[in-house]
C-alpha cells in the first residue's frame, strides 16, 4: 500500500509541473529608499547605460535637439547648487547658456544601472569628470549623477559635485593622491 501511495504521489507531481513563475526566483535585491518602504534594488541592463551614454554624448556634441528628444517633457534636474530645472524648455535654455558661457565637456568614468524590485523604476548612477572653460582657463570637477530612465527617456536626475584639488607636488615613488590618479588617468 505504501508503494502505491508513493507511486501516485510521483505521478501526480509529474503531471502537475510548476509554472515558470513558480520556479523562477524573484530577485531579493539590496539597499533601501526611505520614501518607498521595503523597496530593494538589483542591477539593471546596459540598455539603461546606453541611454545615458547617448545622452551625455549629445551634450558633448552640443546637439540640443537630440538632447530634447532623449528626455521626458517633464524632466526634473536637481543641480549641485540647489536649483531645480523643470521641463524641457527650461533645460534647453539653461544648457544653451551654459554651453556658451563655459563650454562644458563630460567624460563618464564609471556607471552602474540599477532597477527597483517592487516598482520597476530604472536608474543609473554615474561618475563624470566635467571640464569647463571660462576666459581660457579650464576647471575640472567630479559630478556624480543619479538619473531615472523611464520609457527609454531621461525622466529626472540629481547632480552632486566635488572640486578636484590641485595635486601636491609629487616625488618619485609617492603613492597616488586621488581616484583618477590611482586609476592611471
Amino acid at each position: 500500500m505504501k508503494k502505491l501511495i508513493l507511486i501516485l504521489a510521483v505521478i501526480i507531481t509529474a503531471c502537475n509541473p510548476q509554472t515558470e513563475k513558480e520556479t523562477a526566483s524573484t530577485p531579493e535585491g539590496a539597499g533601501f529608499f526611505l520614501p518607498s518602504p521595503g523597496e530593494k534594488y538589483v542591477v539593471a541592463t546596459d540598455a539603461v547605460t546606453d541611454i545615458w551614454m547617448n545622452y551625455i554624448n549629445a551634450h558633448n556634441k552640443r546637439d540640443l535637439d537630440a538632447i530634447m528628444k532623449m528626455e521626458s517633457d517633464s524632466i526634473s534636474i536637481d543641480a549641485p547648487d540647489g536649483s531645480v530645472i523643470q521641463g524641457k524648455e527650461e533645460h534647453r535654455a539653461a544648457l544653451d547658456a551654459w554651453f556658451a558661457a563655459e563650454n562644458p565637456m563630460w567624460e563618464v568614468y564609471w556607471a552602474m544601472p540599477y532597477k527597483a524590485v517592487k516598482n520597476g523604476a530604472e536608474w543609473i548612477i554615474a561618475g563624470h569628470q566635467v571640464t569647463t572653460t571660462v576666459d581660457g582657463k579650464e576647471k575640472t570637477e567630479l559630478h556624480m549623477i543619479d538619473g531615472e530612465i523611464k520609457d527609454g527617456k531621461v525622466k529626472r536626475f540629481f547632480v552632486y559635485s566635488k572640486d578636484i584639488p590641485e595635486p601636491p607636488k609629487k616625488e618619485e615613488n609617492q603613492p597616488a593622491t586621488n581616484l583618477m590618479e590611482a586609476a592611471g588617468q
